[in-house]
């Protein structure tokens, strides 16, 4: 899982395509604030814990 923090129409151009490109040819679910809003990331620890996302 990557989370990006990026402001909608940033003039930066960030994330950059190839990044984002490059974590998914990875495997990563790619969550990006400017389409997925708020985002926080909870879970449990340990050899069988769970990372959750909830979206606002």
């Amino acid at each position: 899982m990557a989370l990006i923090s990026c402001g909608a129409d940033n003039p930066y151009g960030h994330p950059a395509p190839a990044t984002v490109a490059a974590l998914r040819a990875g495997g990563a679910l790619v969550l990006r604030t400017d389409r997925d809003g708020e985002l926080a990331v909870g879970g449990t620890g340990g050899a069988g814990g769970k990372v959750m996302v909830t979206r606002d």
